[in-house]
């Protein structure tokens, strides 16, 4: 247990770097065919933690605007054609929005 608790705080020492690590994860993991056997709810929590990755990384200004804009745009385009509504989508955005007010959303 102490050595999980030391990786993390050595990871969490740069947020950069554990934004990056789980934003490659996500990337990964959005093409693997595991991601087919999540639930609807474990879907939508996967989708939302990758955007607000992207608008994290943003908003600490390690992320251009134009940057993030297409990944946020990737993502939401893969979701909604292969994974989740457009309501589910537009909901996850207000969210995203709430907490991160300058996310580049596509329109």
């Amino acid at each position: 247990m102490k050595l999980v608790l030391e990786f993390t705080n050595r990871v969490l020492m740069n947020k950069f770097l554990f934004l990056f690590a789980s934003f490659s994860i996500s990337i990964i993991a959005l093409t693997s065919q595991s991601f087919a056997a999540l639930t609807k709810p474990e879907k939508e929590m996967f989708v939302f933690g990758v955007i607000t990755a992207v608008c994290e990384m943003h908003h600490e200004n390690n992320l251009s605007y134009s940057i993030a804009k297409k990944y946020t745009k990737q993502y939401i385009y893969n979701a909604e054609k292969k994974y989740l509504s457009k309501s589910e989508i537009e909901y996850l955005k207000e969210i995203a929005l709430d907490v991160y007010p300058s996310c580049p959303f596509p329109k």
